[in-house]
C-alpha cells in the first residue's frame, strides 16, 4: 500500500490526487478546513504513483536567482488598485494578450478560495490583490493537463508548494510557466468564513479585498459596493489577526520545505520590503520584488517590462526584509493553544483565548476611535 507524506507536512498540493489512474484518492478536509489525501483501498491497484510524485518525498530542483529586480507598473492608476506594484496582474495580462492561459487565485460564491482559469483580461481582475488563505487547487490539474495536451501556454500562480506539486504532475512541460509568491503561512478558508459575522455571509459577496490603499485594509464586496458595515485596517480584523501572528497556520507551514533563498518556480513575486538606496521615491504607492529564476522566468519578465519601470537589485537586500526567503516562519508559542481549542470553541472564541492580550488592545483601540 503506498505510503504519503505524513500530516504535518502535506501541503495539500493535491498531486497524488490528479496522478492517479484509479480516482482512489480523493482531497477532505480536517476539522480545520484543510484538505488532506484520502486513499480508498478498494479501489487502489499499488501503483504507487501517488507516492512516486509527492513533491514532499523526493527532492526538487532548486535554483539560486538569476536576476533580482524592484519594479512597479508605470500606469499609477493600476499600480495603485494592484497595492503591490502591479507585476502579477500586468504579467497575467501580457500572458493572456499573447494567446495563453492563466491559472490563479480568485475567490469564488458563495464562498470559496480556488485556483480558477482564465483566458481573457476580465478574468484575470478577479486574481488581483493579495490572498490570505489557501486556495484549492485539485479540481485544476485536469483543466491544465487538457490545455498543454493541445499545445497551449499555461502560466500557473501560486503558493511554492502548490507549483512543486504542478511541477511533479506536469515534469518539465515546455508550455508550463510558473510563478510562485512569497508565502508566509496560509490559514483555511473555513477560519476565514468563521471570523465573519453569520448576518454578512448572507449577503451576495462577490469579492474580498485583503489589502487595499485605503485606510480600509479589509473589505468584503456586494454587488460591486464595498459593504459599508465590513470594512476595517488589517489590525482590526480577526481574521487577519490570526493571520499575523502566525496561528492559524496550515501545519505543514511552520517546516515548509519551500522557505529558501533558492527556488522551485521560473519566477518569484511578492513585496519588495526594505529596499534601500533607491530612485524609486514612492514606495508607498507598492514596489514589486521580482526573482528571476531561470530561462523561463526571463521570458515572462521580458513580456511586461516595457510596462514597467524596473532596477536591478542585490539578492541580500530582499533576503534580510523577506524571512520566508530564508527559512520557514517560526512556530508562535500560542500556536497549539489555538489548535486545541478550536475543535470545542470555533474560530473566534479560540483566538480570544490564544490572544487575549492582543485581541483586547485591538478592541480598546476600535473603542476609542470610534468614540472621541
Amino acid at each position: 500500500m503506498p505510503t504519503l507524506c505524513s500530516y504535518k507536512e502535506c501541503t495539500g498540493c493535491a498531486t497524488c490526487f490528479a496522478v492517479c489512474p484509479q480516482h482512489a484518492i480523493t482531497m477532505e478536509k480536517d476539522i480545520y478546513g484543510f484538505l488532506y489525501p484520502k486513499i480508498d483501498h478498494n479501489k487502489c491497484i499499488e501503483c504507487n504513483l501517488c507516492e512516486k510524485k509527492c513533491p514532499l518525498l523526493h527532492k526538487q530542483e532548486y535554483k539560486i536567482p538569476e536576476k533580482i529586480i524592484a519594479c512597479y507598473w508605470k500606469d499609477e492608476k493600476k499600480r495603485i488598485e494592484s497595492t503591490s506594484g502591479g507585476i502579477g496582474t500586468l504579467l497575467a495580462q501580457e500572458f493572456i494578450k499573447n494567446n495563453g492561459i492563466i491559472y490563479g487565485c480568485a475567490f469564488t460564491p458563495p464562498f470559496n478560495i480556488c485556483h480558477i482559469r482564465c483566458t481573457t483580461i476580465e478574468n484575470i481582475l478577479r486574481l488581483r490583490g493579495s490572498k490570505y488563505v489557501q486556495s484549492e487547487i485539485h479540481e485544476t490539474y485536469t483543466k491544465i493537463d487538457e490545455d498543454l495536451k493541445t499545445q497551449k501556454n499555461v502560466l500557473f500562480i501560486g503558493t511554492p508548494c502548490q507549483i512543486a506539486g504542478i511541477k511533479a504532475r506536469f515534469s518539465k512541460h515546455p508550455n508550463l510557466f510558473t510563478v510562485e509568491l512569497i508565502c508566509h503561512g496560509v490559514p483555511s478558508c473555513k477560519f476565514l468564513k468563521e471570523s465573519i459575522p453569520s448576518n454578512i455571509l448572507k449577503k451576495r459577496i462577490k469579492q474580498i479585498n485583503f489589502r487595499s490603499n485605503s485606510q480600509y485594509n479589509f473589505s468584503l464586496i456586494e454587488d460591486n459596493q464595498i459593504l459599508p458595515s465590513y470594512q476595517r485596517p488589517l489590525s482590526n480584523d480577526l481574521y487577519m489577526k490570526g493571520f499575523f501572528n502566525g496561528i492559524t497556520y496550515r501545519p505543514s507551514c511552520l517546516s515548509c520545505h519551500f522557505a529558501r533563498k533558492e527556488r522551485n518556480a521560473d519566477m518569484t513575486i511578492g513585496d519588495f520590503w526594505g529596499l534601500k538606496s533607491t530612485k524609486i521615491t514612492d514606495i508607498n504607492k507598492g514596489v514589486s520584488l521580482v526573482l528571476i529564476n531561470t530561462n523561463a522566468g526571463n521570458t515572462l519578465f521580458n513580456l511586461c517590462s516595457d510596462s514597467l519601470y524596473s532596477e536591478e537589485r542585490p539578492y541580500k537586500e530582499a533576503l534580510d526584509a523577506n524571512e520566508p526567503l530564508n527559512h520557514p516562519i517560526k512556530k508562535s508559542i500560542r500556536y497549539n493553544v489555538f489548535r486545541t481549542l478550536y475543535p470545542h470553541f470555533g474560530y473566534k472564541y479560540s483566538l480570544f483565548f490564544a490572544l487575549p492580550d492582543k485581541i483586547l488592545a485591538m478592541k480598546i483601540k476600535y473603542y476609542l476611535k470610534h468614540n472621541k
